[in-house]
């Protein structure tokens, strides 16, 4: 998940916006803390704890070594159903235009594309909605619940529901993991702040790149710092960091294991313009979780 703090807000995880930038500071990611495997979350719940993560990679590999992947190139389109809530009595608050949905798209299929993986809008639903809906969701809250009353769809279609600033205030966004799909169904999927999307007022976090970000995690996909330096993402070619990157610290080094942090990667908690890539590592990694826990073959 996302977060947005003010200046003056003390908590940790943030992406400290550029200079010029408005006053607010785009902190990055969590994930709903319900688990199959277990209640492990950390602060950050997009970072699983060590013990669920270490669970997800047990449950994955047996499933790998139980029910290989196919060896033949695939490729596949994610239908999304994008919901847009906006508030009844001030329609501006959340009725975003299409094309801000349509740059999303290619922001993040610019990403996804070369692993075979794209993201087509099947739909858009919009809905009118009281202003404590608009501006109150935060995880595992009622107004989530509300919200995602109207998933639509399959393990393999992905929902969006975008609204305002959560109740209080210092949340982007956040997603769920696939693994977490067979225990909670209608759980499934992104709740994202529409001031984030191209055209939003956070200027410097308003290109798109964090819903490629929150779809990371809706394939498969952890922090590029999860577990610090024990390099607990499960990916090779992504070095360990220490913790999230803020800003773009080019050079940024906090583990002595090779290589300099991923401060490029599409993953860590860079700003905008400095979160430029994945990897093929990643590539391969979110191709082996979607075949096991959502049954989309990238092979």
């Amino acid at each position: 998940m996302l977060k947005v703090l003010t200046v003056s807000g003390l908590l940790a995880a943030c992406l400290m916006a550029p200079a010029g930038a408005s006053a607010t500071v785009a902190a990055t990611c969590v994930v709903p803390s319900a688990s199959a495997f277990g209640d492990g979350l950390g602060e950050d719940a997009d970072s699983p704890g060590p013990g669920v993560a270490a669970a997800v990679e047990r449950d994955l590999q047996a499933r790998v070594r139980a029910n290989p992947a196919p060896r033949l190139f695939g490729a596949f389109t994610v239908p999304v159903v994008w919901n847009v809530f906006y508030d009844q009595e001030n329609p501006a608050d959340g009725n975003i235009p299409d094309a801000a949905i349509q740059q999303t798209m290619n922001v993040v299929n610019s990403y996804f594309n070369q692993a075979g993986l794209s993201f087509r809008v099947a739909n858009v639903v919009r809905r009118g909605a009281p202003h404590s809906v608009v501006h109150g969701a935060a995880i595992d809250n009622a107004v989530e619940r509300q919200l995602k009353q109207y998933r639509q769809g399959t393990v393999q279609t992905l929902n969006i529901y975008t609204v305002a600033h959560n109740y209080n205030n210092d949340l982007a966004g956040w997603a769920t993991f696939p693994w977490d799909y067979a225990s909670n169904p209608q759980n499934d999927g992104i709740v994202y702040d529409y001031n984030y999307l191209p055209g939003g007022k956070h200027v410097g976090y308003n290109t798109g790149k964090i819903m490629a970000h929150e779809i990371g995690h809706w394939v498969g996909l952890l922090h590029t710092f999860q577990d610090g330096c024990h390099g607990g993402d499960f990916v090779d070619d992504t070095p360990a960091e220490a913790t999230p990157a803020h800003g773009c610290p080019v050079g940024r080094d906090t583990c002595a294991a090779p290589g300099i942090d991923p401060i490029d990667n599409m993953m860590d908690y860079s700003s905008d313009n400095c979160r430029v890539r994945l990897t093929s590592g990643q590539y391969n990694r979110f191709a082996q979780v979607l075949y096991q826990y959502r049954g989309i073959n990238l092979y």
